[in-house]
C-alpha cells in the first residue's frame, strides 16, 4: 500500500479523525449526487491530518494523508466527491459522565427547522 495526499477546504470536515476511512465518488460516473454503491471507491484509512496548509490564493486547507492500494485509481480532487466513514469500534459508544452540553449550529444563511433531537440517558450511580 502507498499513501496519497488530498487537500480539502479546512472548514468542510470538522469531525474528521485519524483512523476514519476515506471514499470518493466521481460525479461523471454517477448521476449527480444519486450515488449508487457500485460507484463508490474506497481510498483507505486516514493516517494524518495537517491543518496548516494554505493554497496560493490564500484558501486555508487541510491535507489528509490516506492509505491507497496500488490498484485503486486516485480521486480527481476538483471533481470527485470525497467523504468519510467512522470506525464503529471507536465511535459507537454512549456518553459517560454527569454533565453533557450540546450546541446546534446552522452554517447556512437560510433559516432551518430542527425536527427532533433524541438522547439516551441512564443513571450510572446514586
Amino acid at each position: 500500500m502507498s499513501n496519497i495526499d488530498i487537500q480539502v477546504k479546512r472548514d468542510e470536515y470538522p469531525s474528521l479523525q485519524i483512523g476514519d476511512i476515506a471514499y470518493y465518488c466521481d460525479p461523471q460516473t454517477s448521476a449527480g449526487f444519486d450515488v449508487q454503491q457500485d460507484n463508490l471507491v474506497k481510498i483507505g484509512r486516514i493516517l494524518s491530518i495537517n491543518n496548516s496548509t494554505v493554497l496560493a490564493n490564500g484558501t486555508e486547507t487541510t491535507t489528509l494523508t490516506c492509505e491507497i492500494s496500488s490498484s485503486t485509481p486516485p480521486p480527481v480532487t476538483d471533481r470527485s466527491f470525497i467523504f468519510f466513514t467512522k470506525d464503529n469500534k471507536v465511535n459507537l459508544s454512549s456518553l459517560l459522565g454527569y454533565y453533557a452540553s450540546v450546541r446546534f449550529k446552522n452554517n447556512s444563511p437560510n433559516a432551518a427547522e430542527l425536527y427532533t433531537v433524541a438522547s439516551e440517558i441512564s443513571e450510572s450511580s446514586k
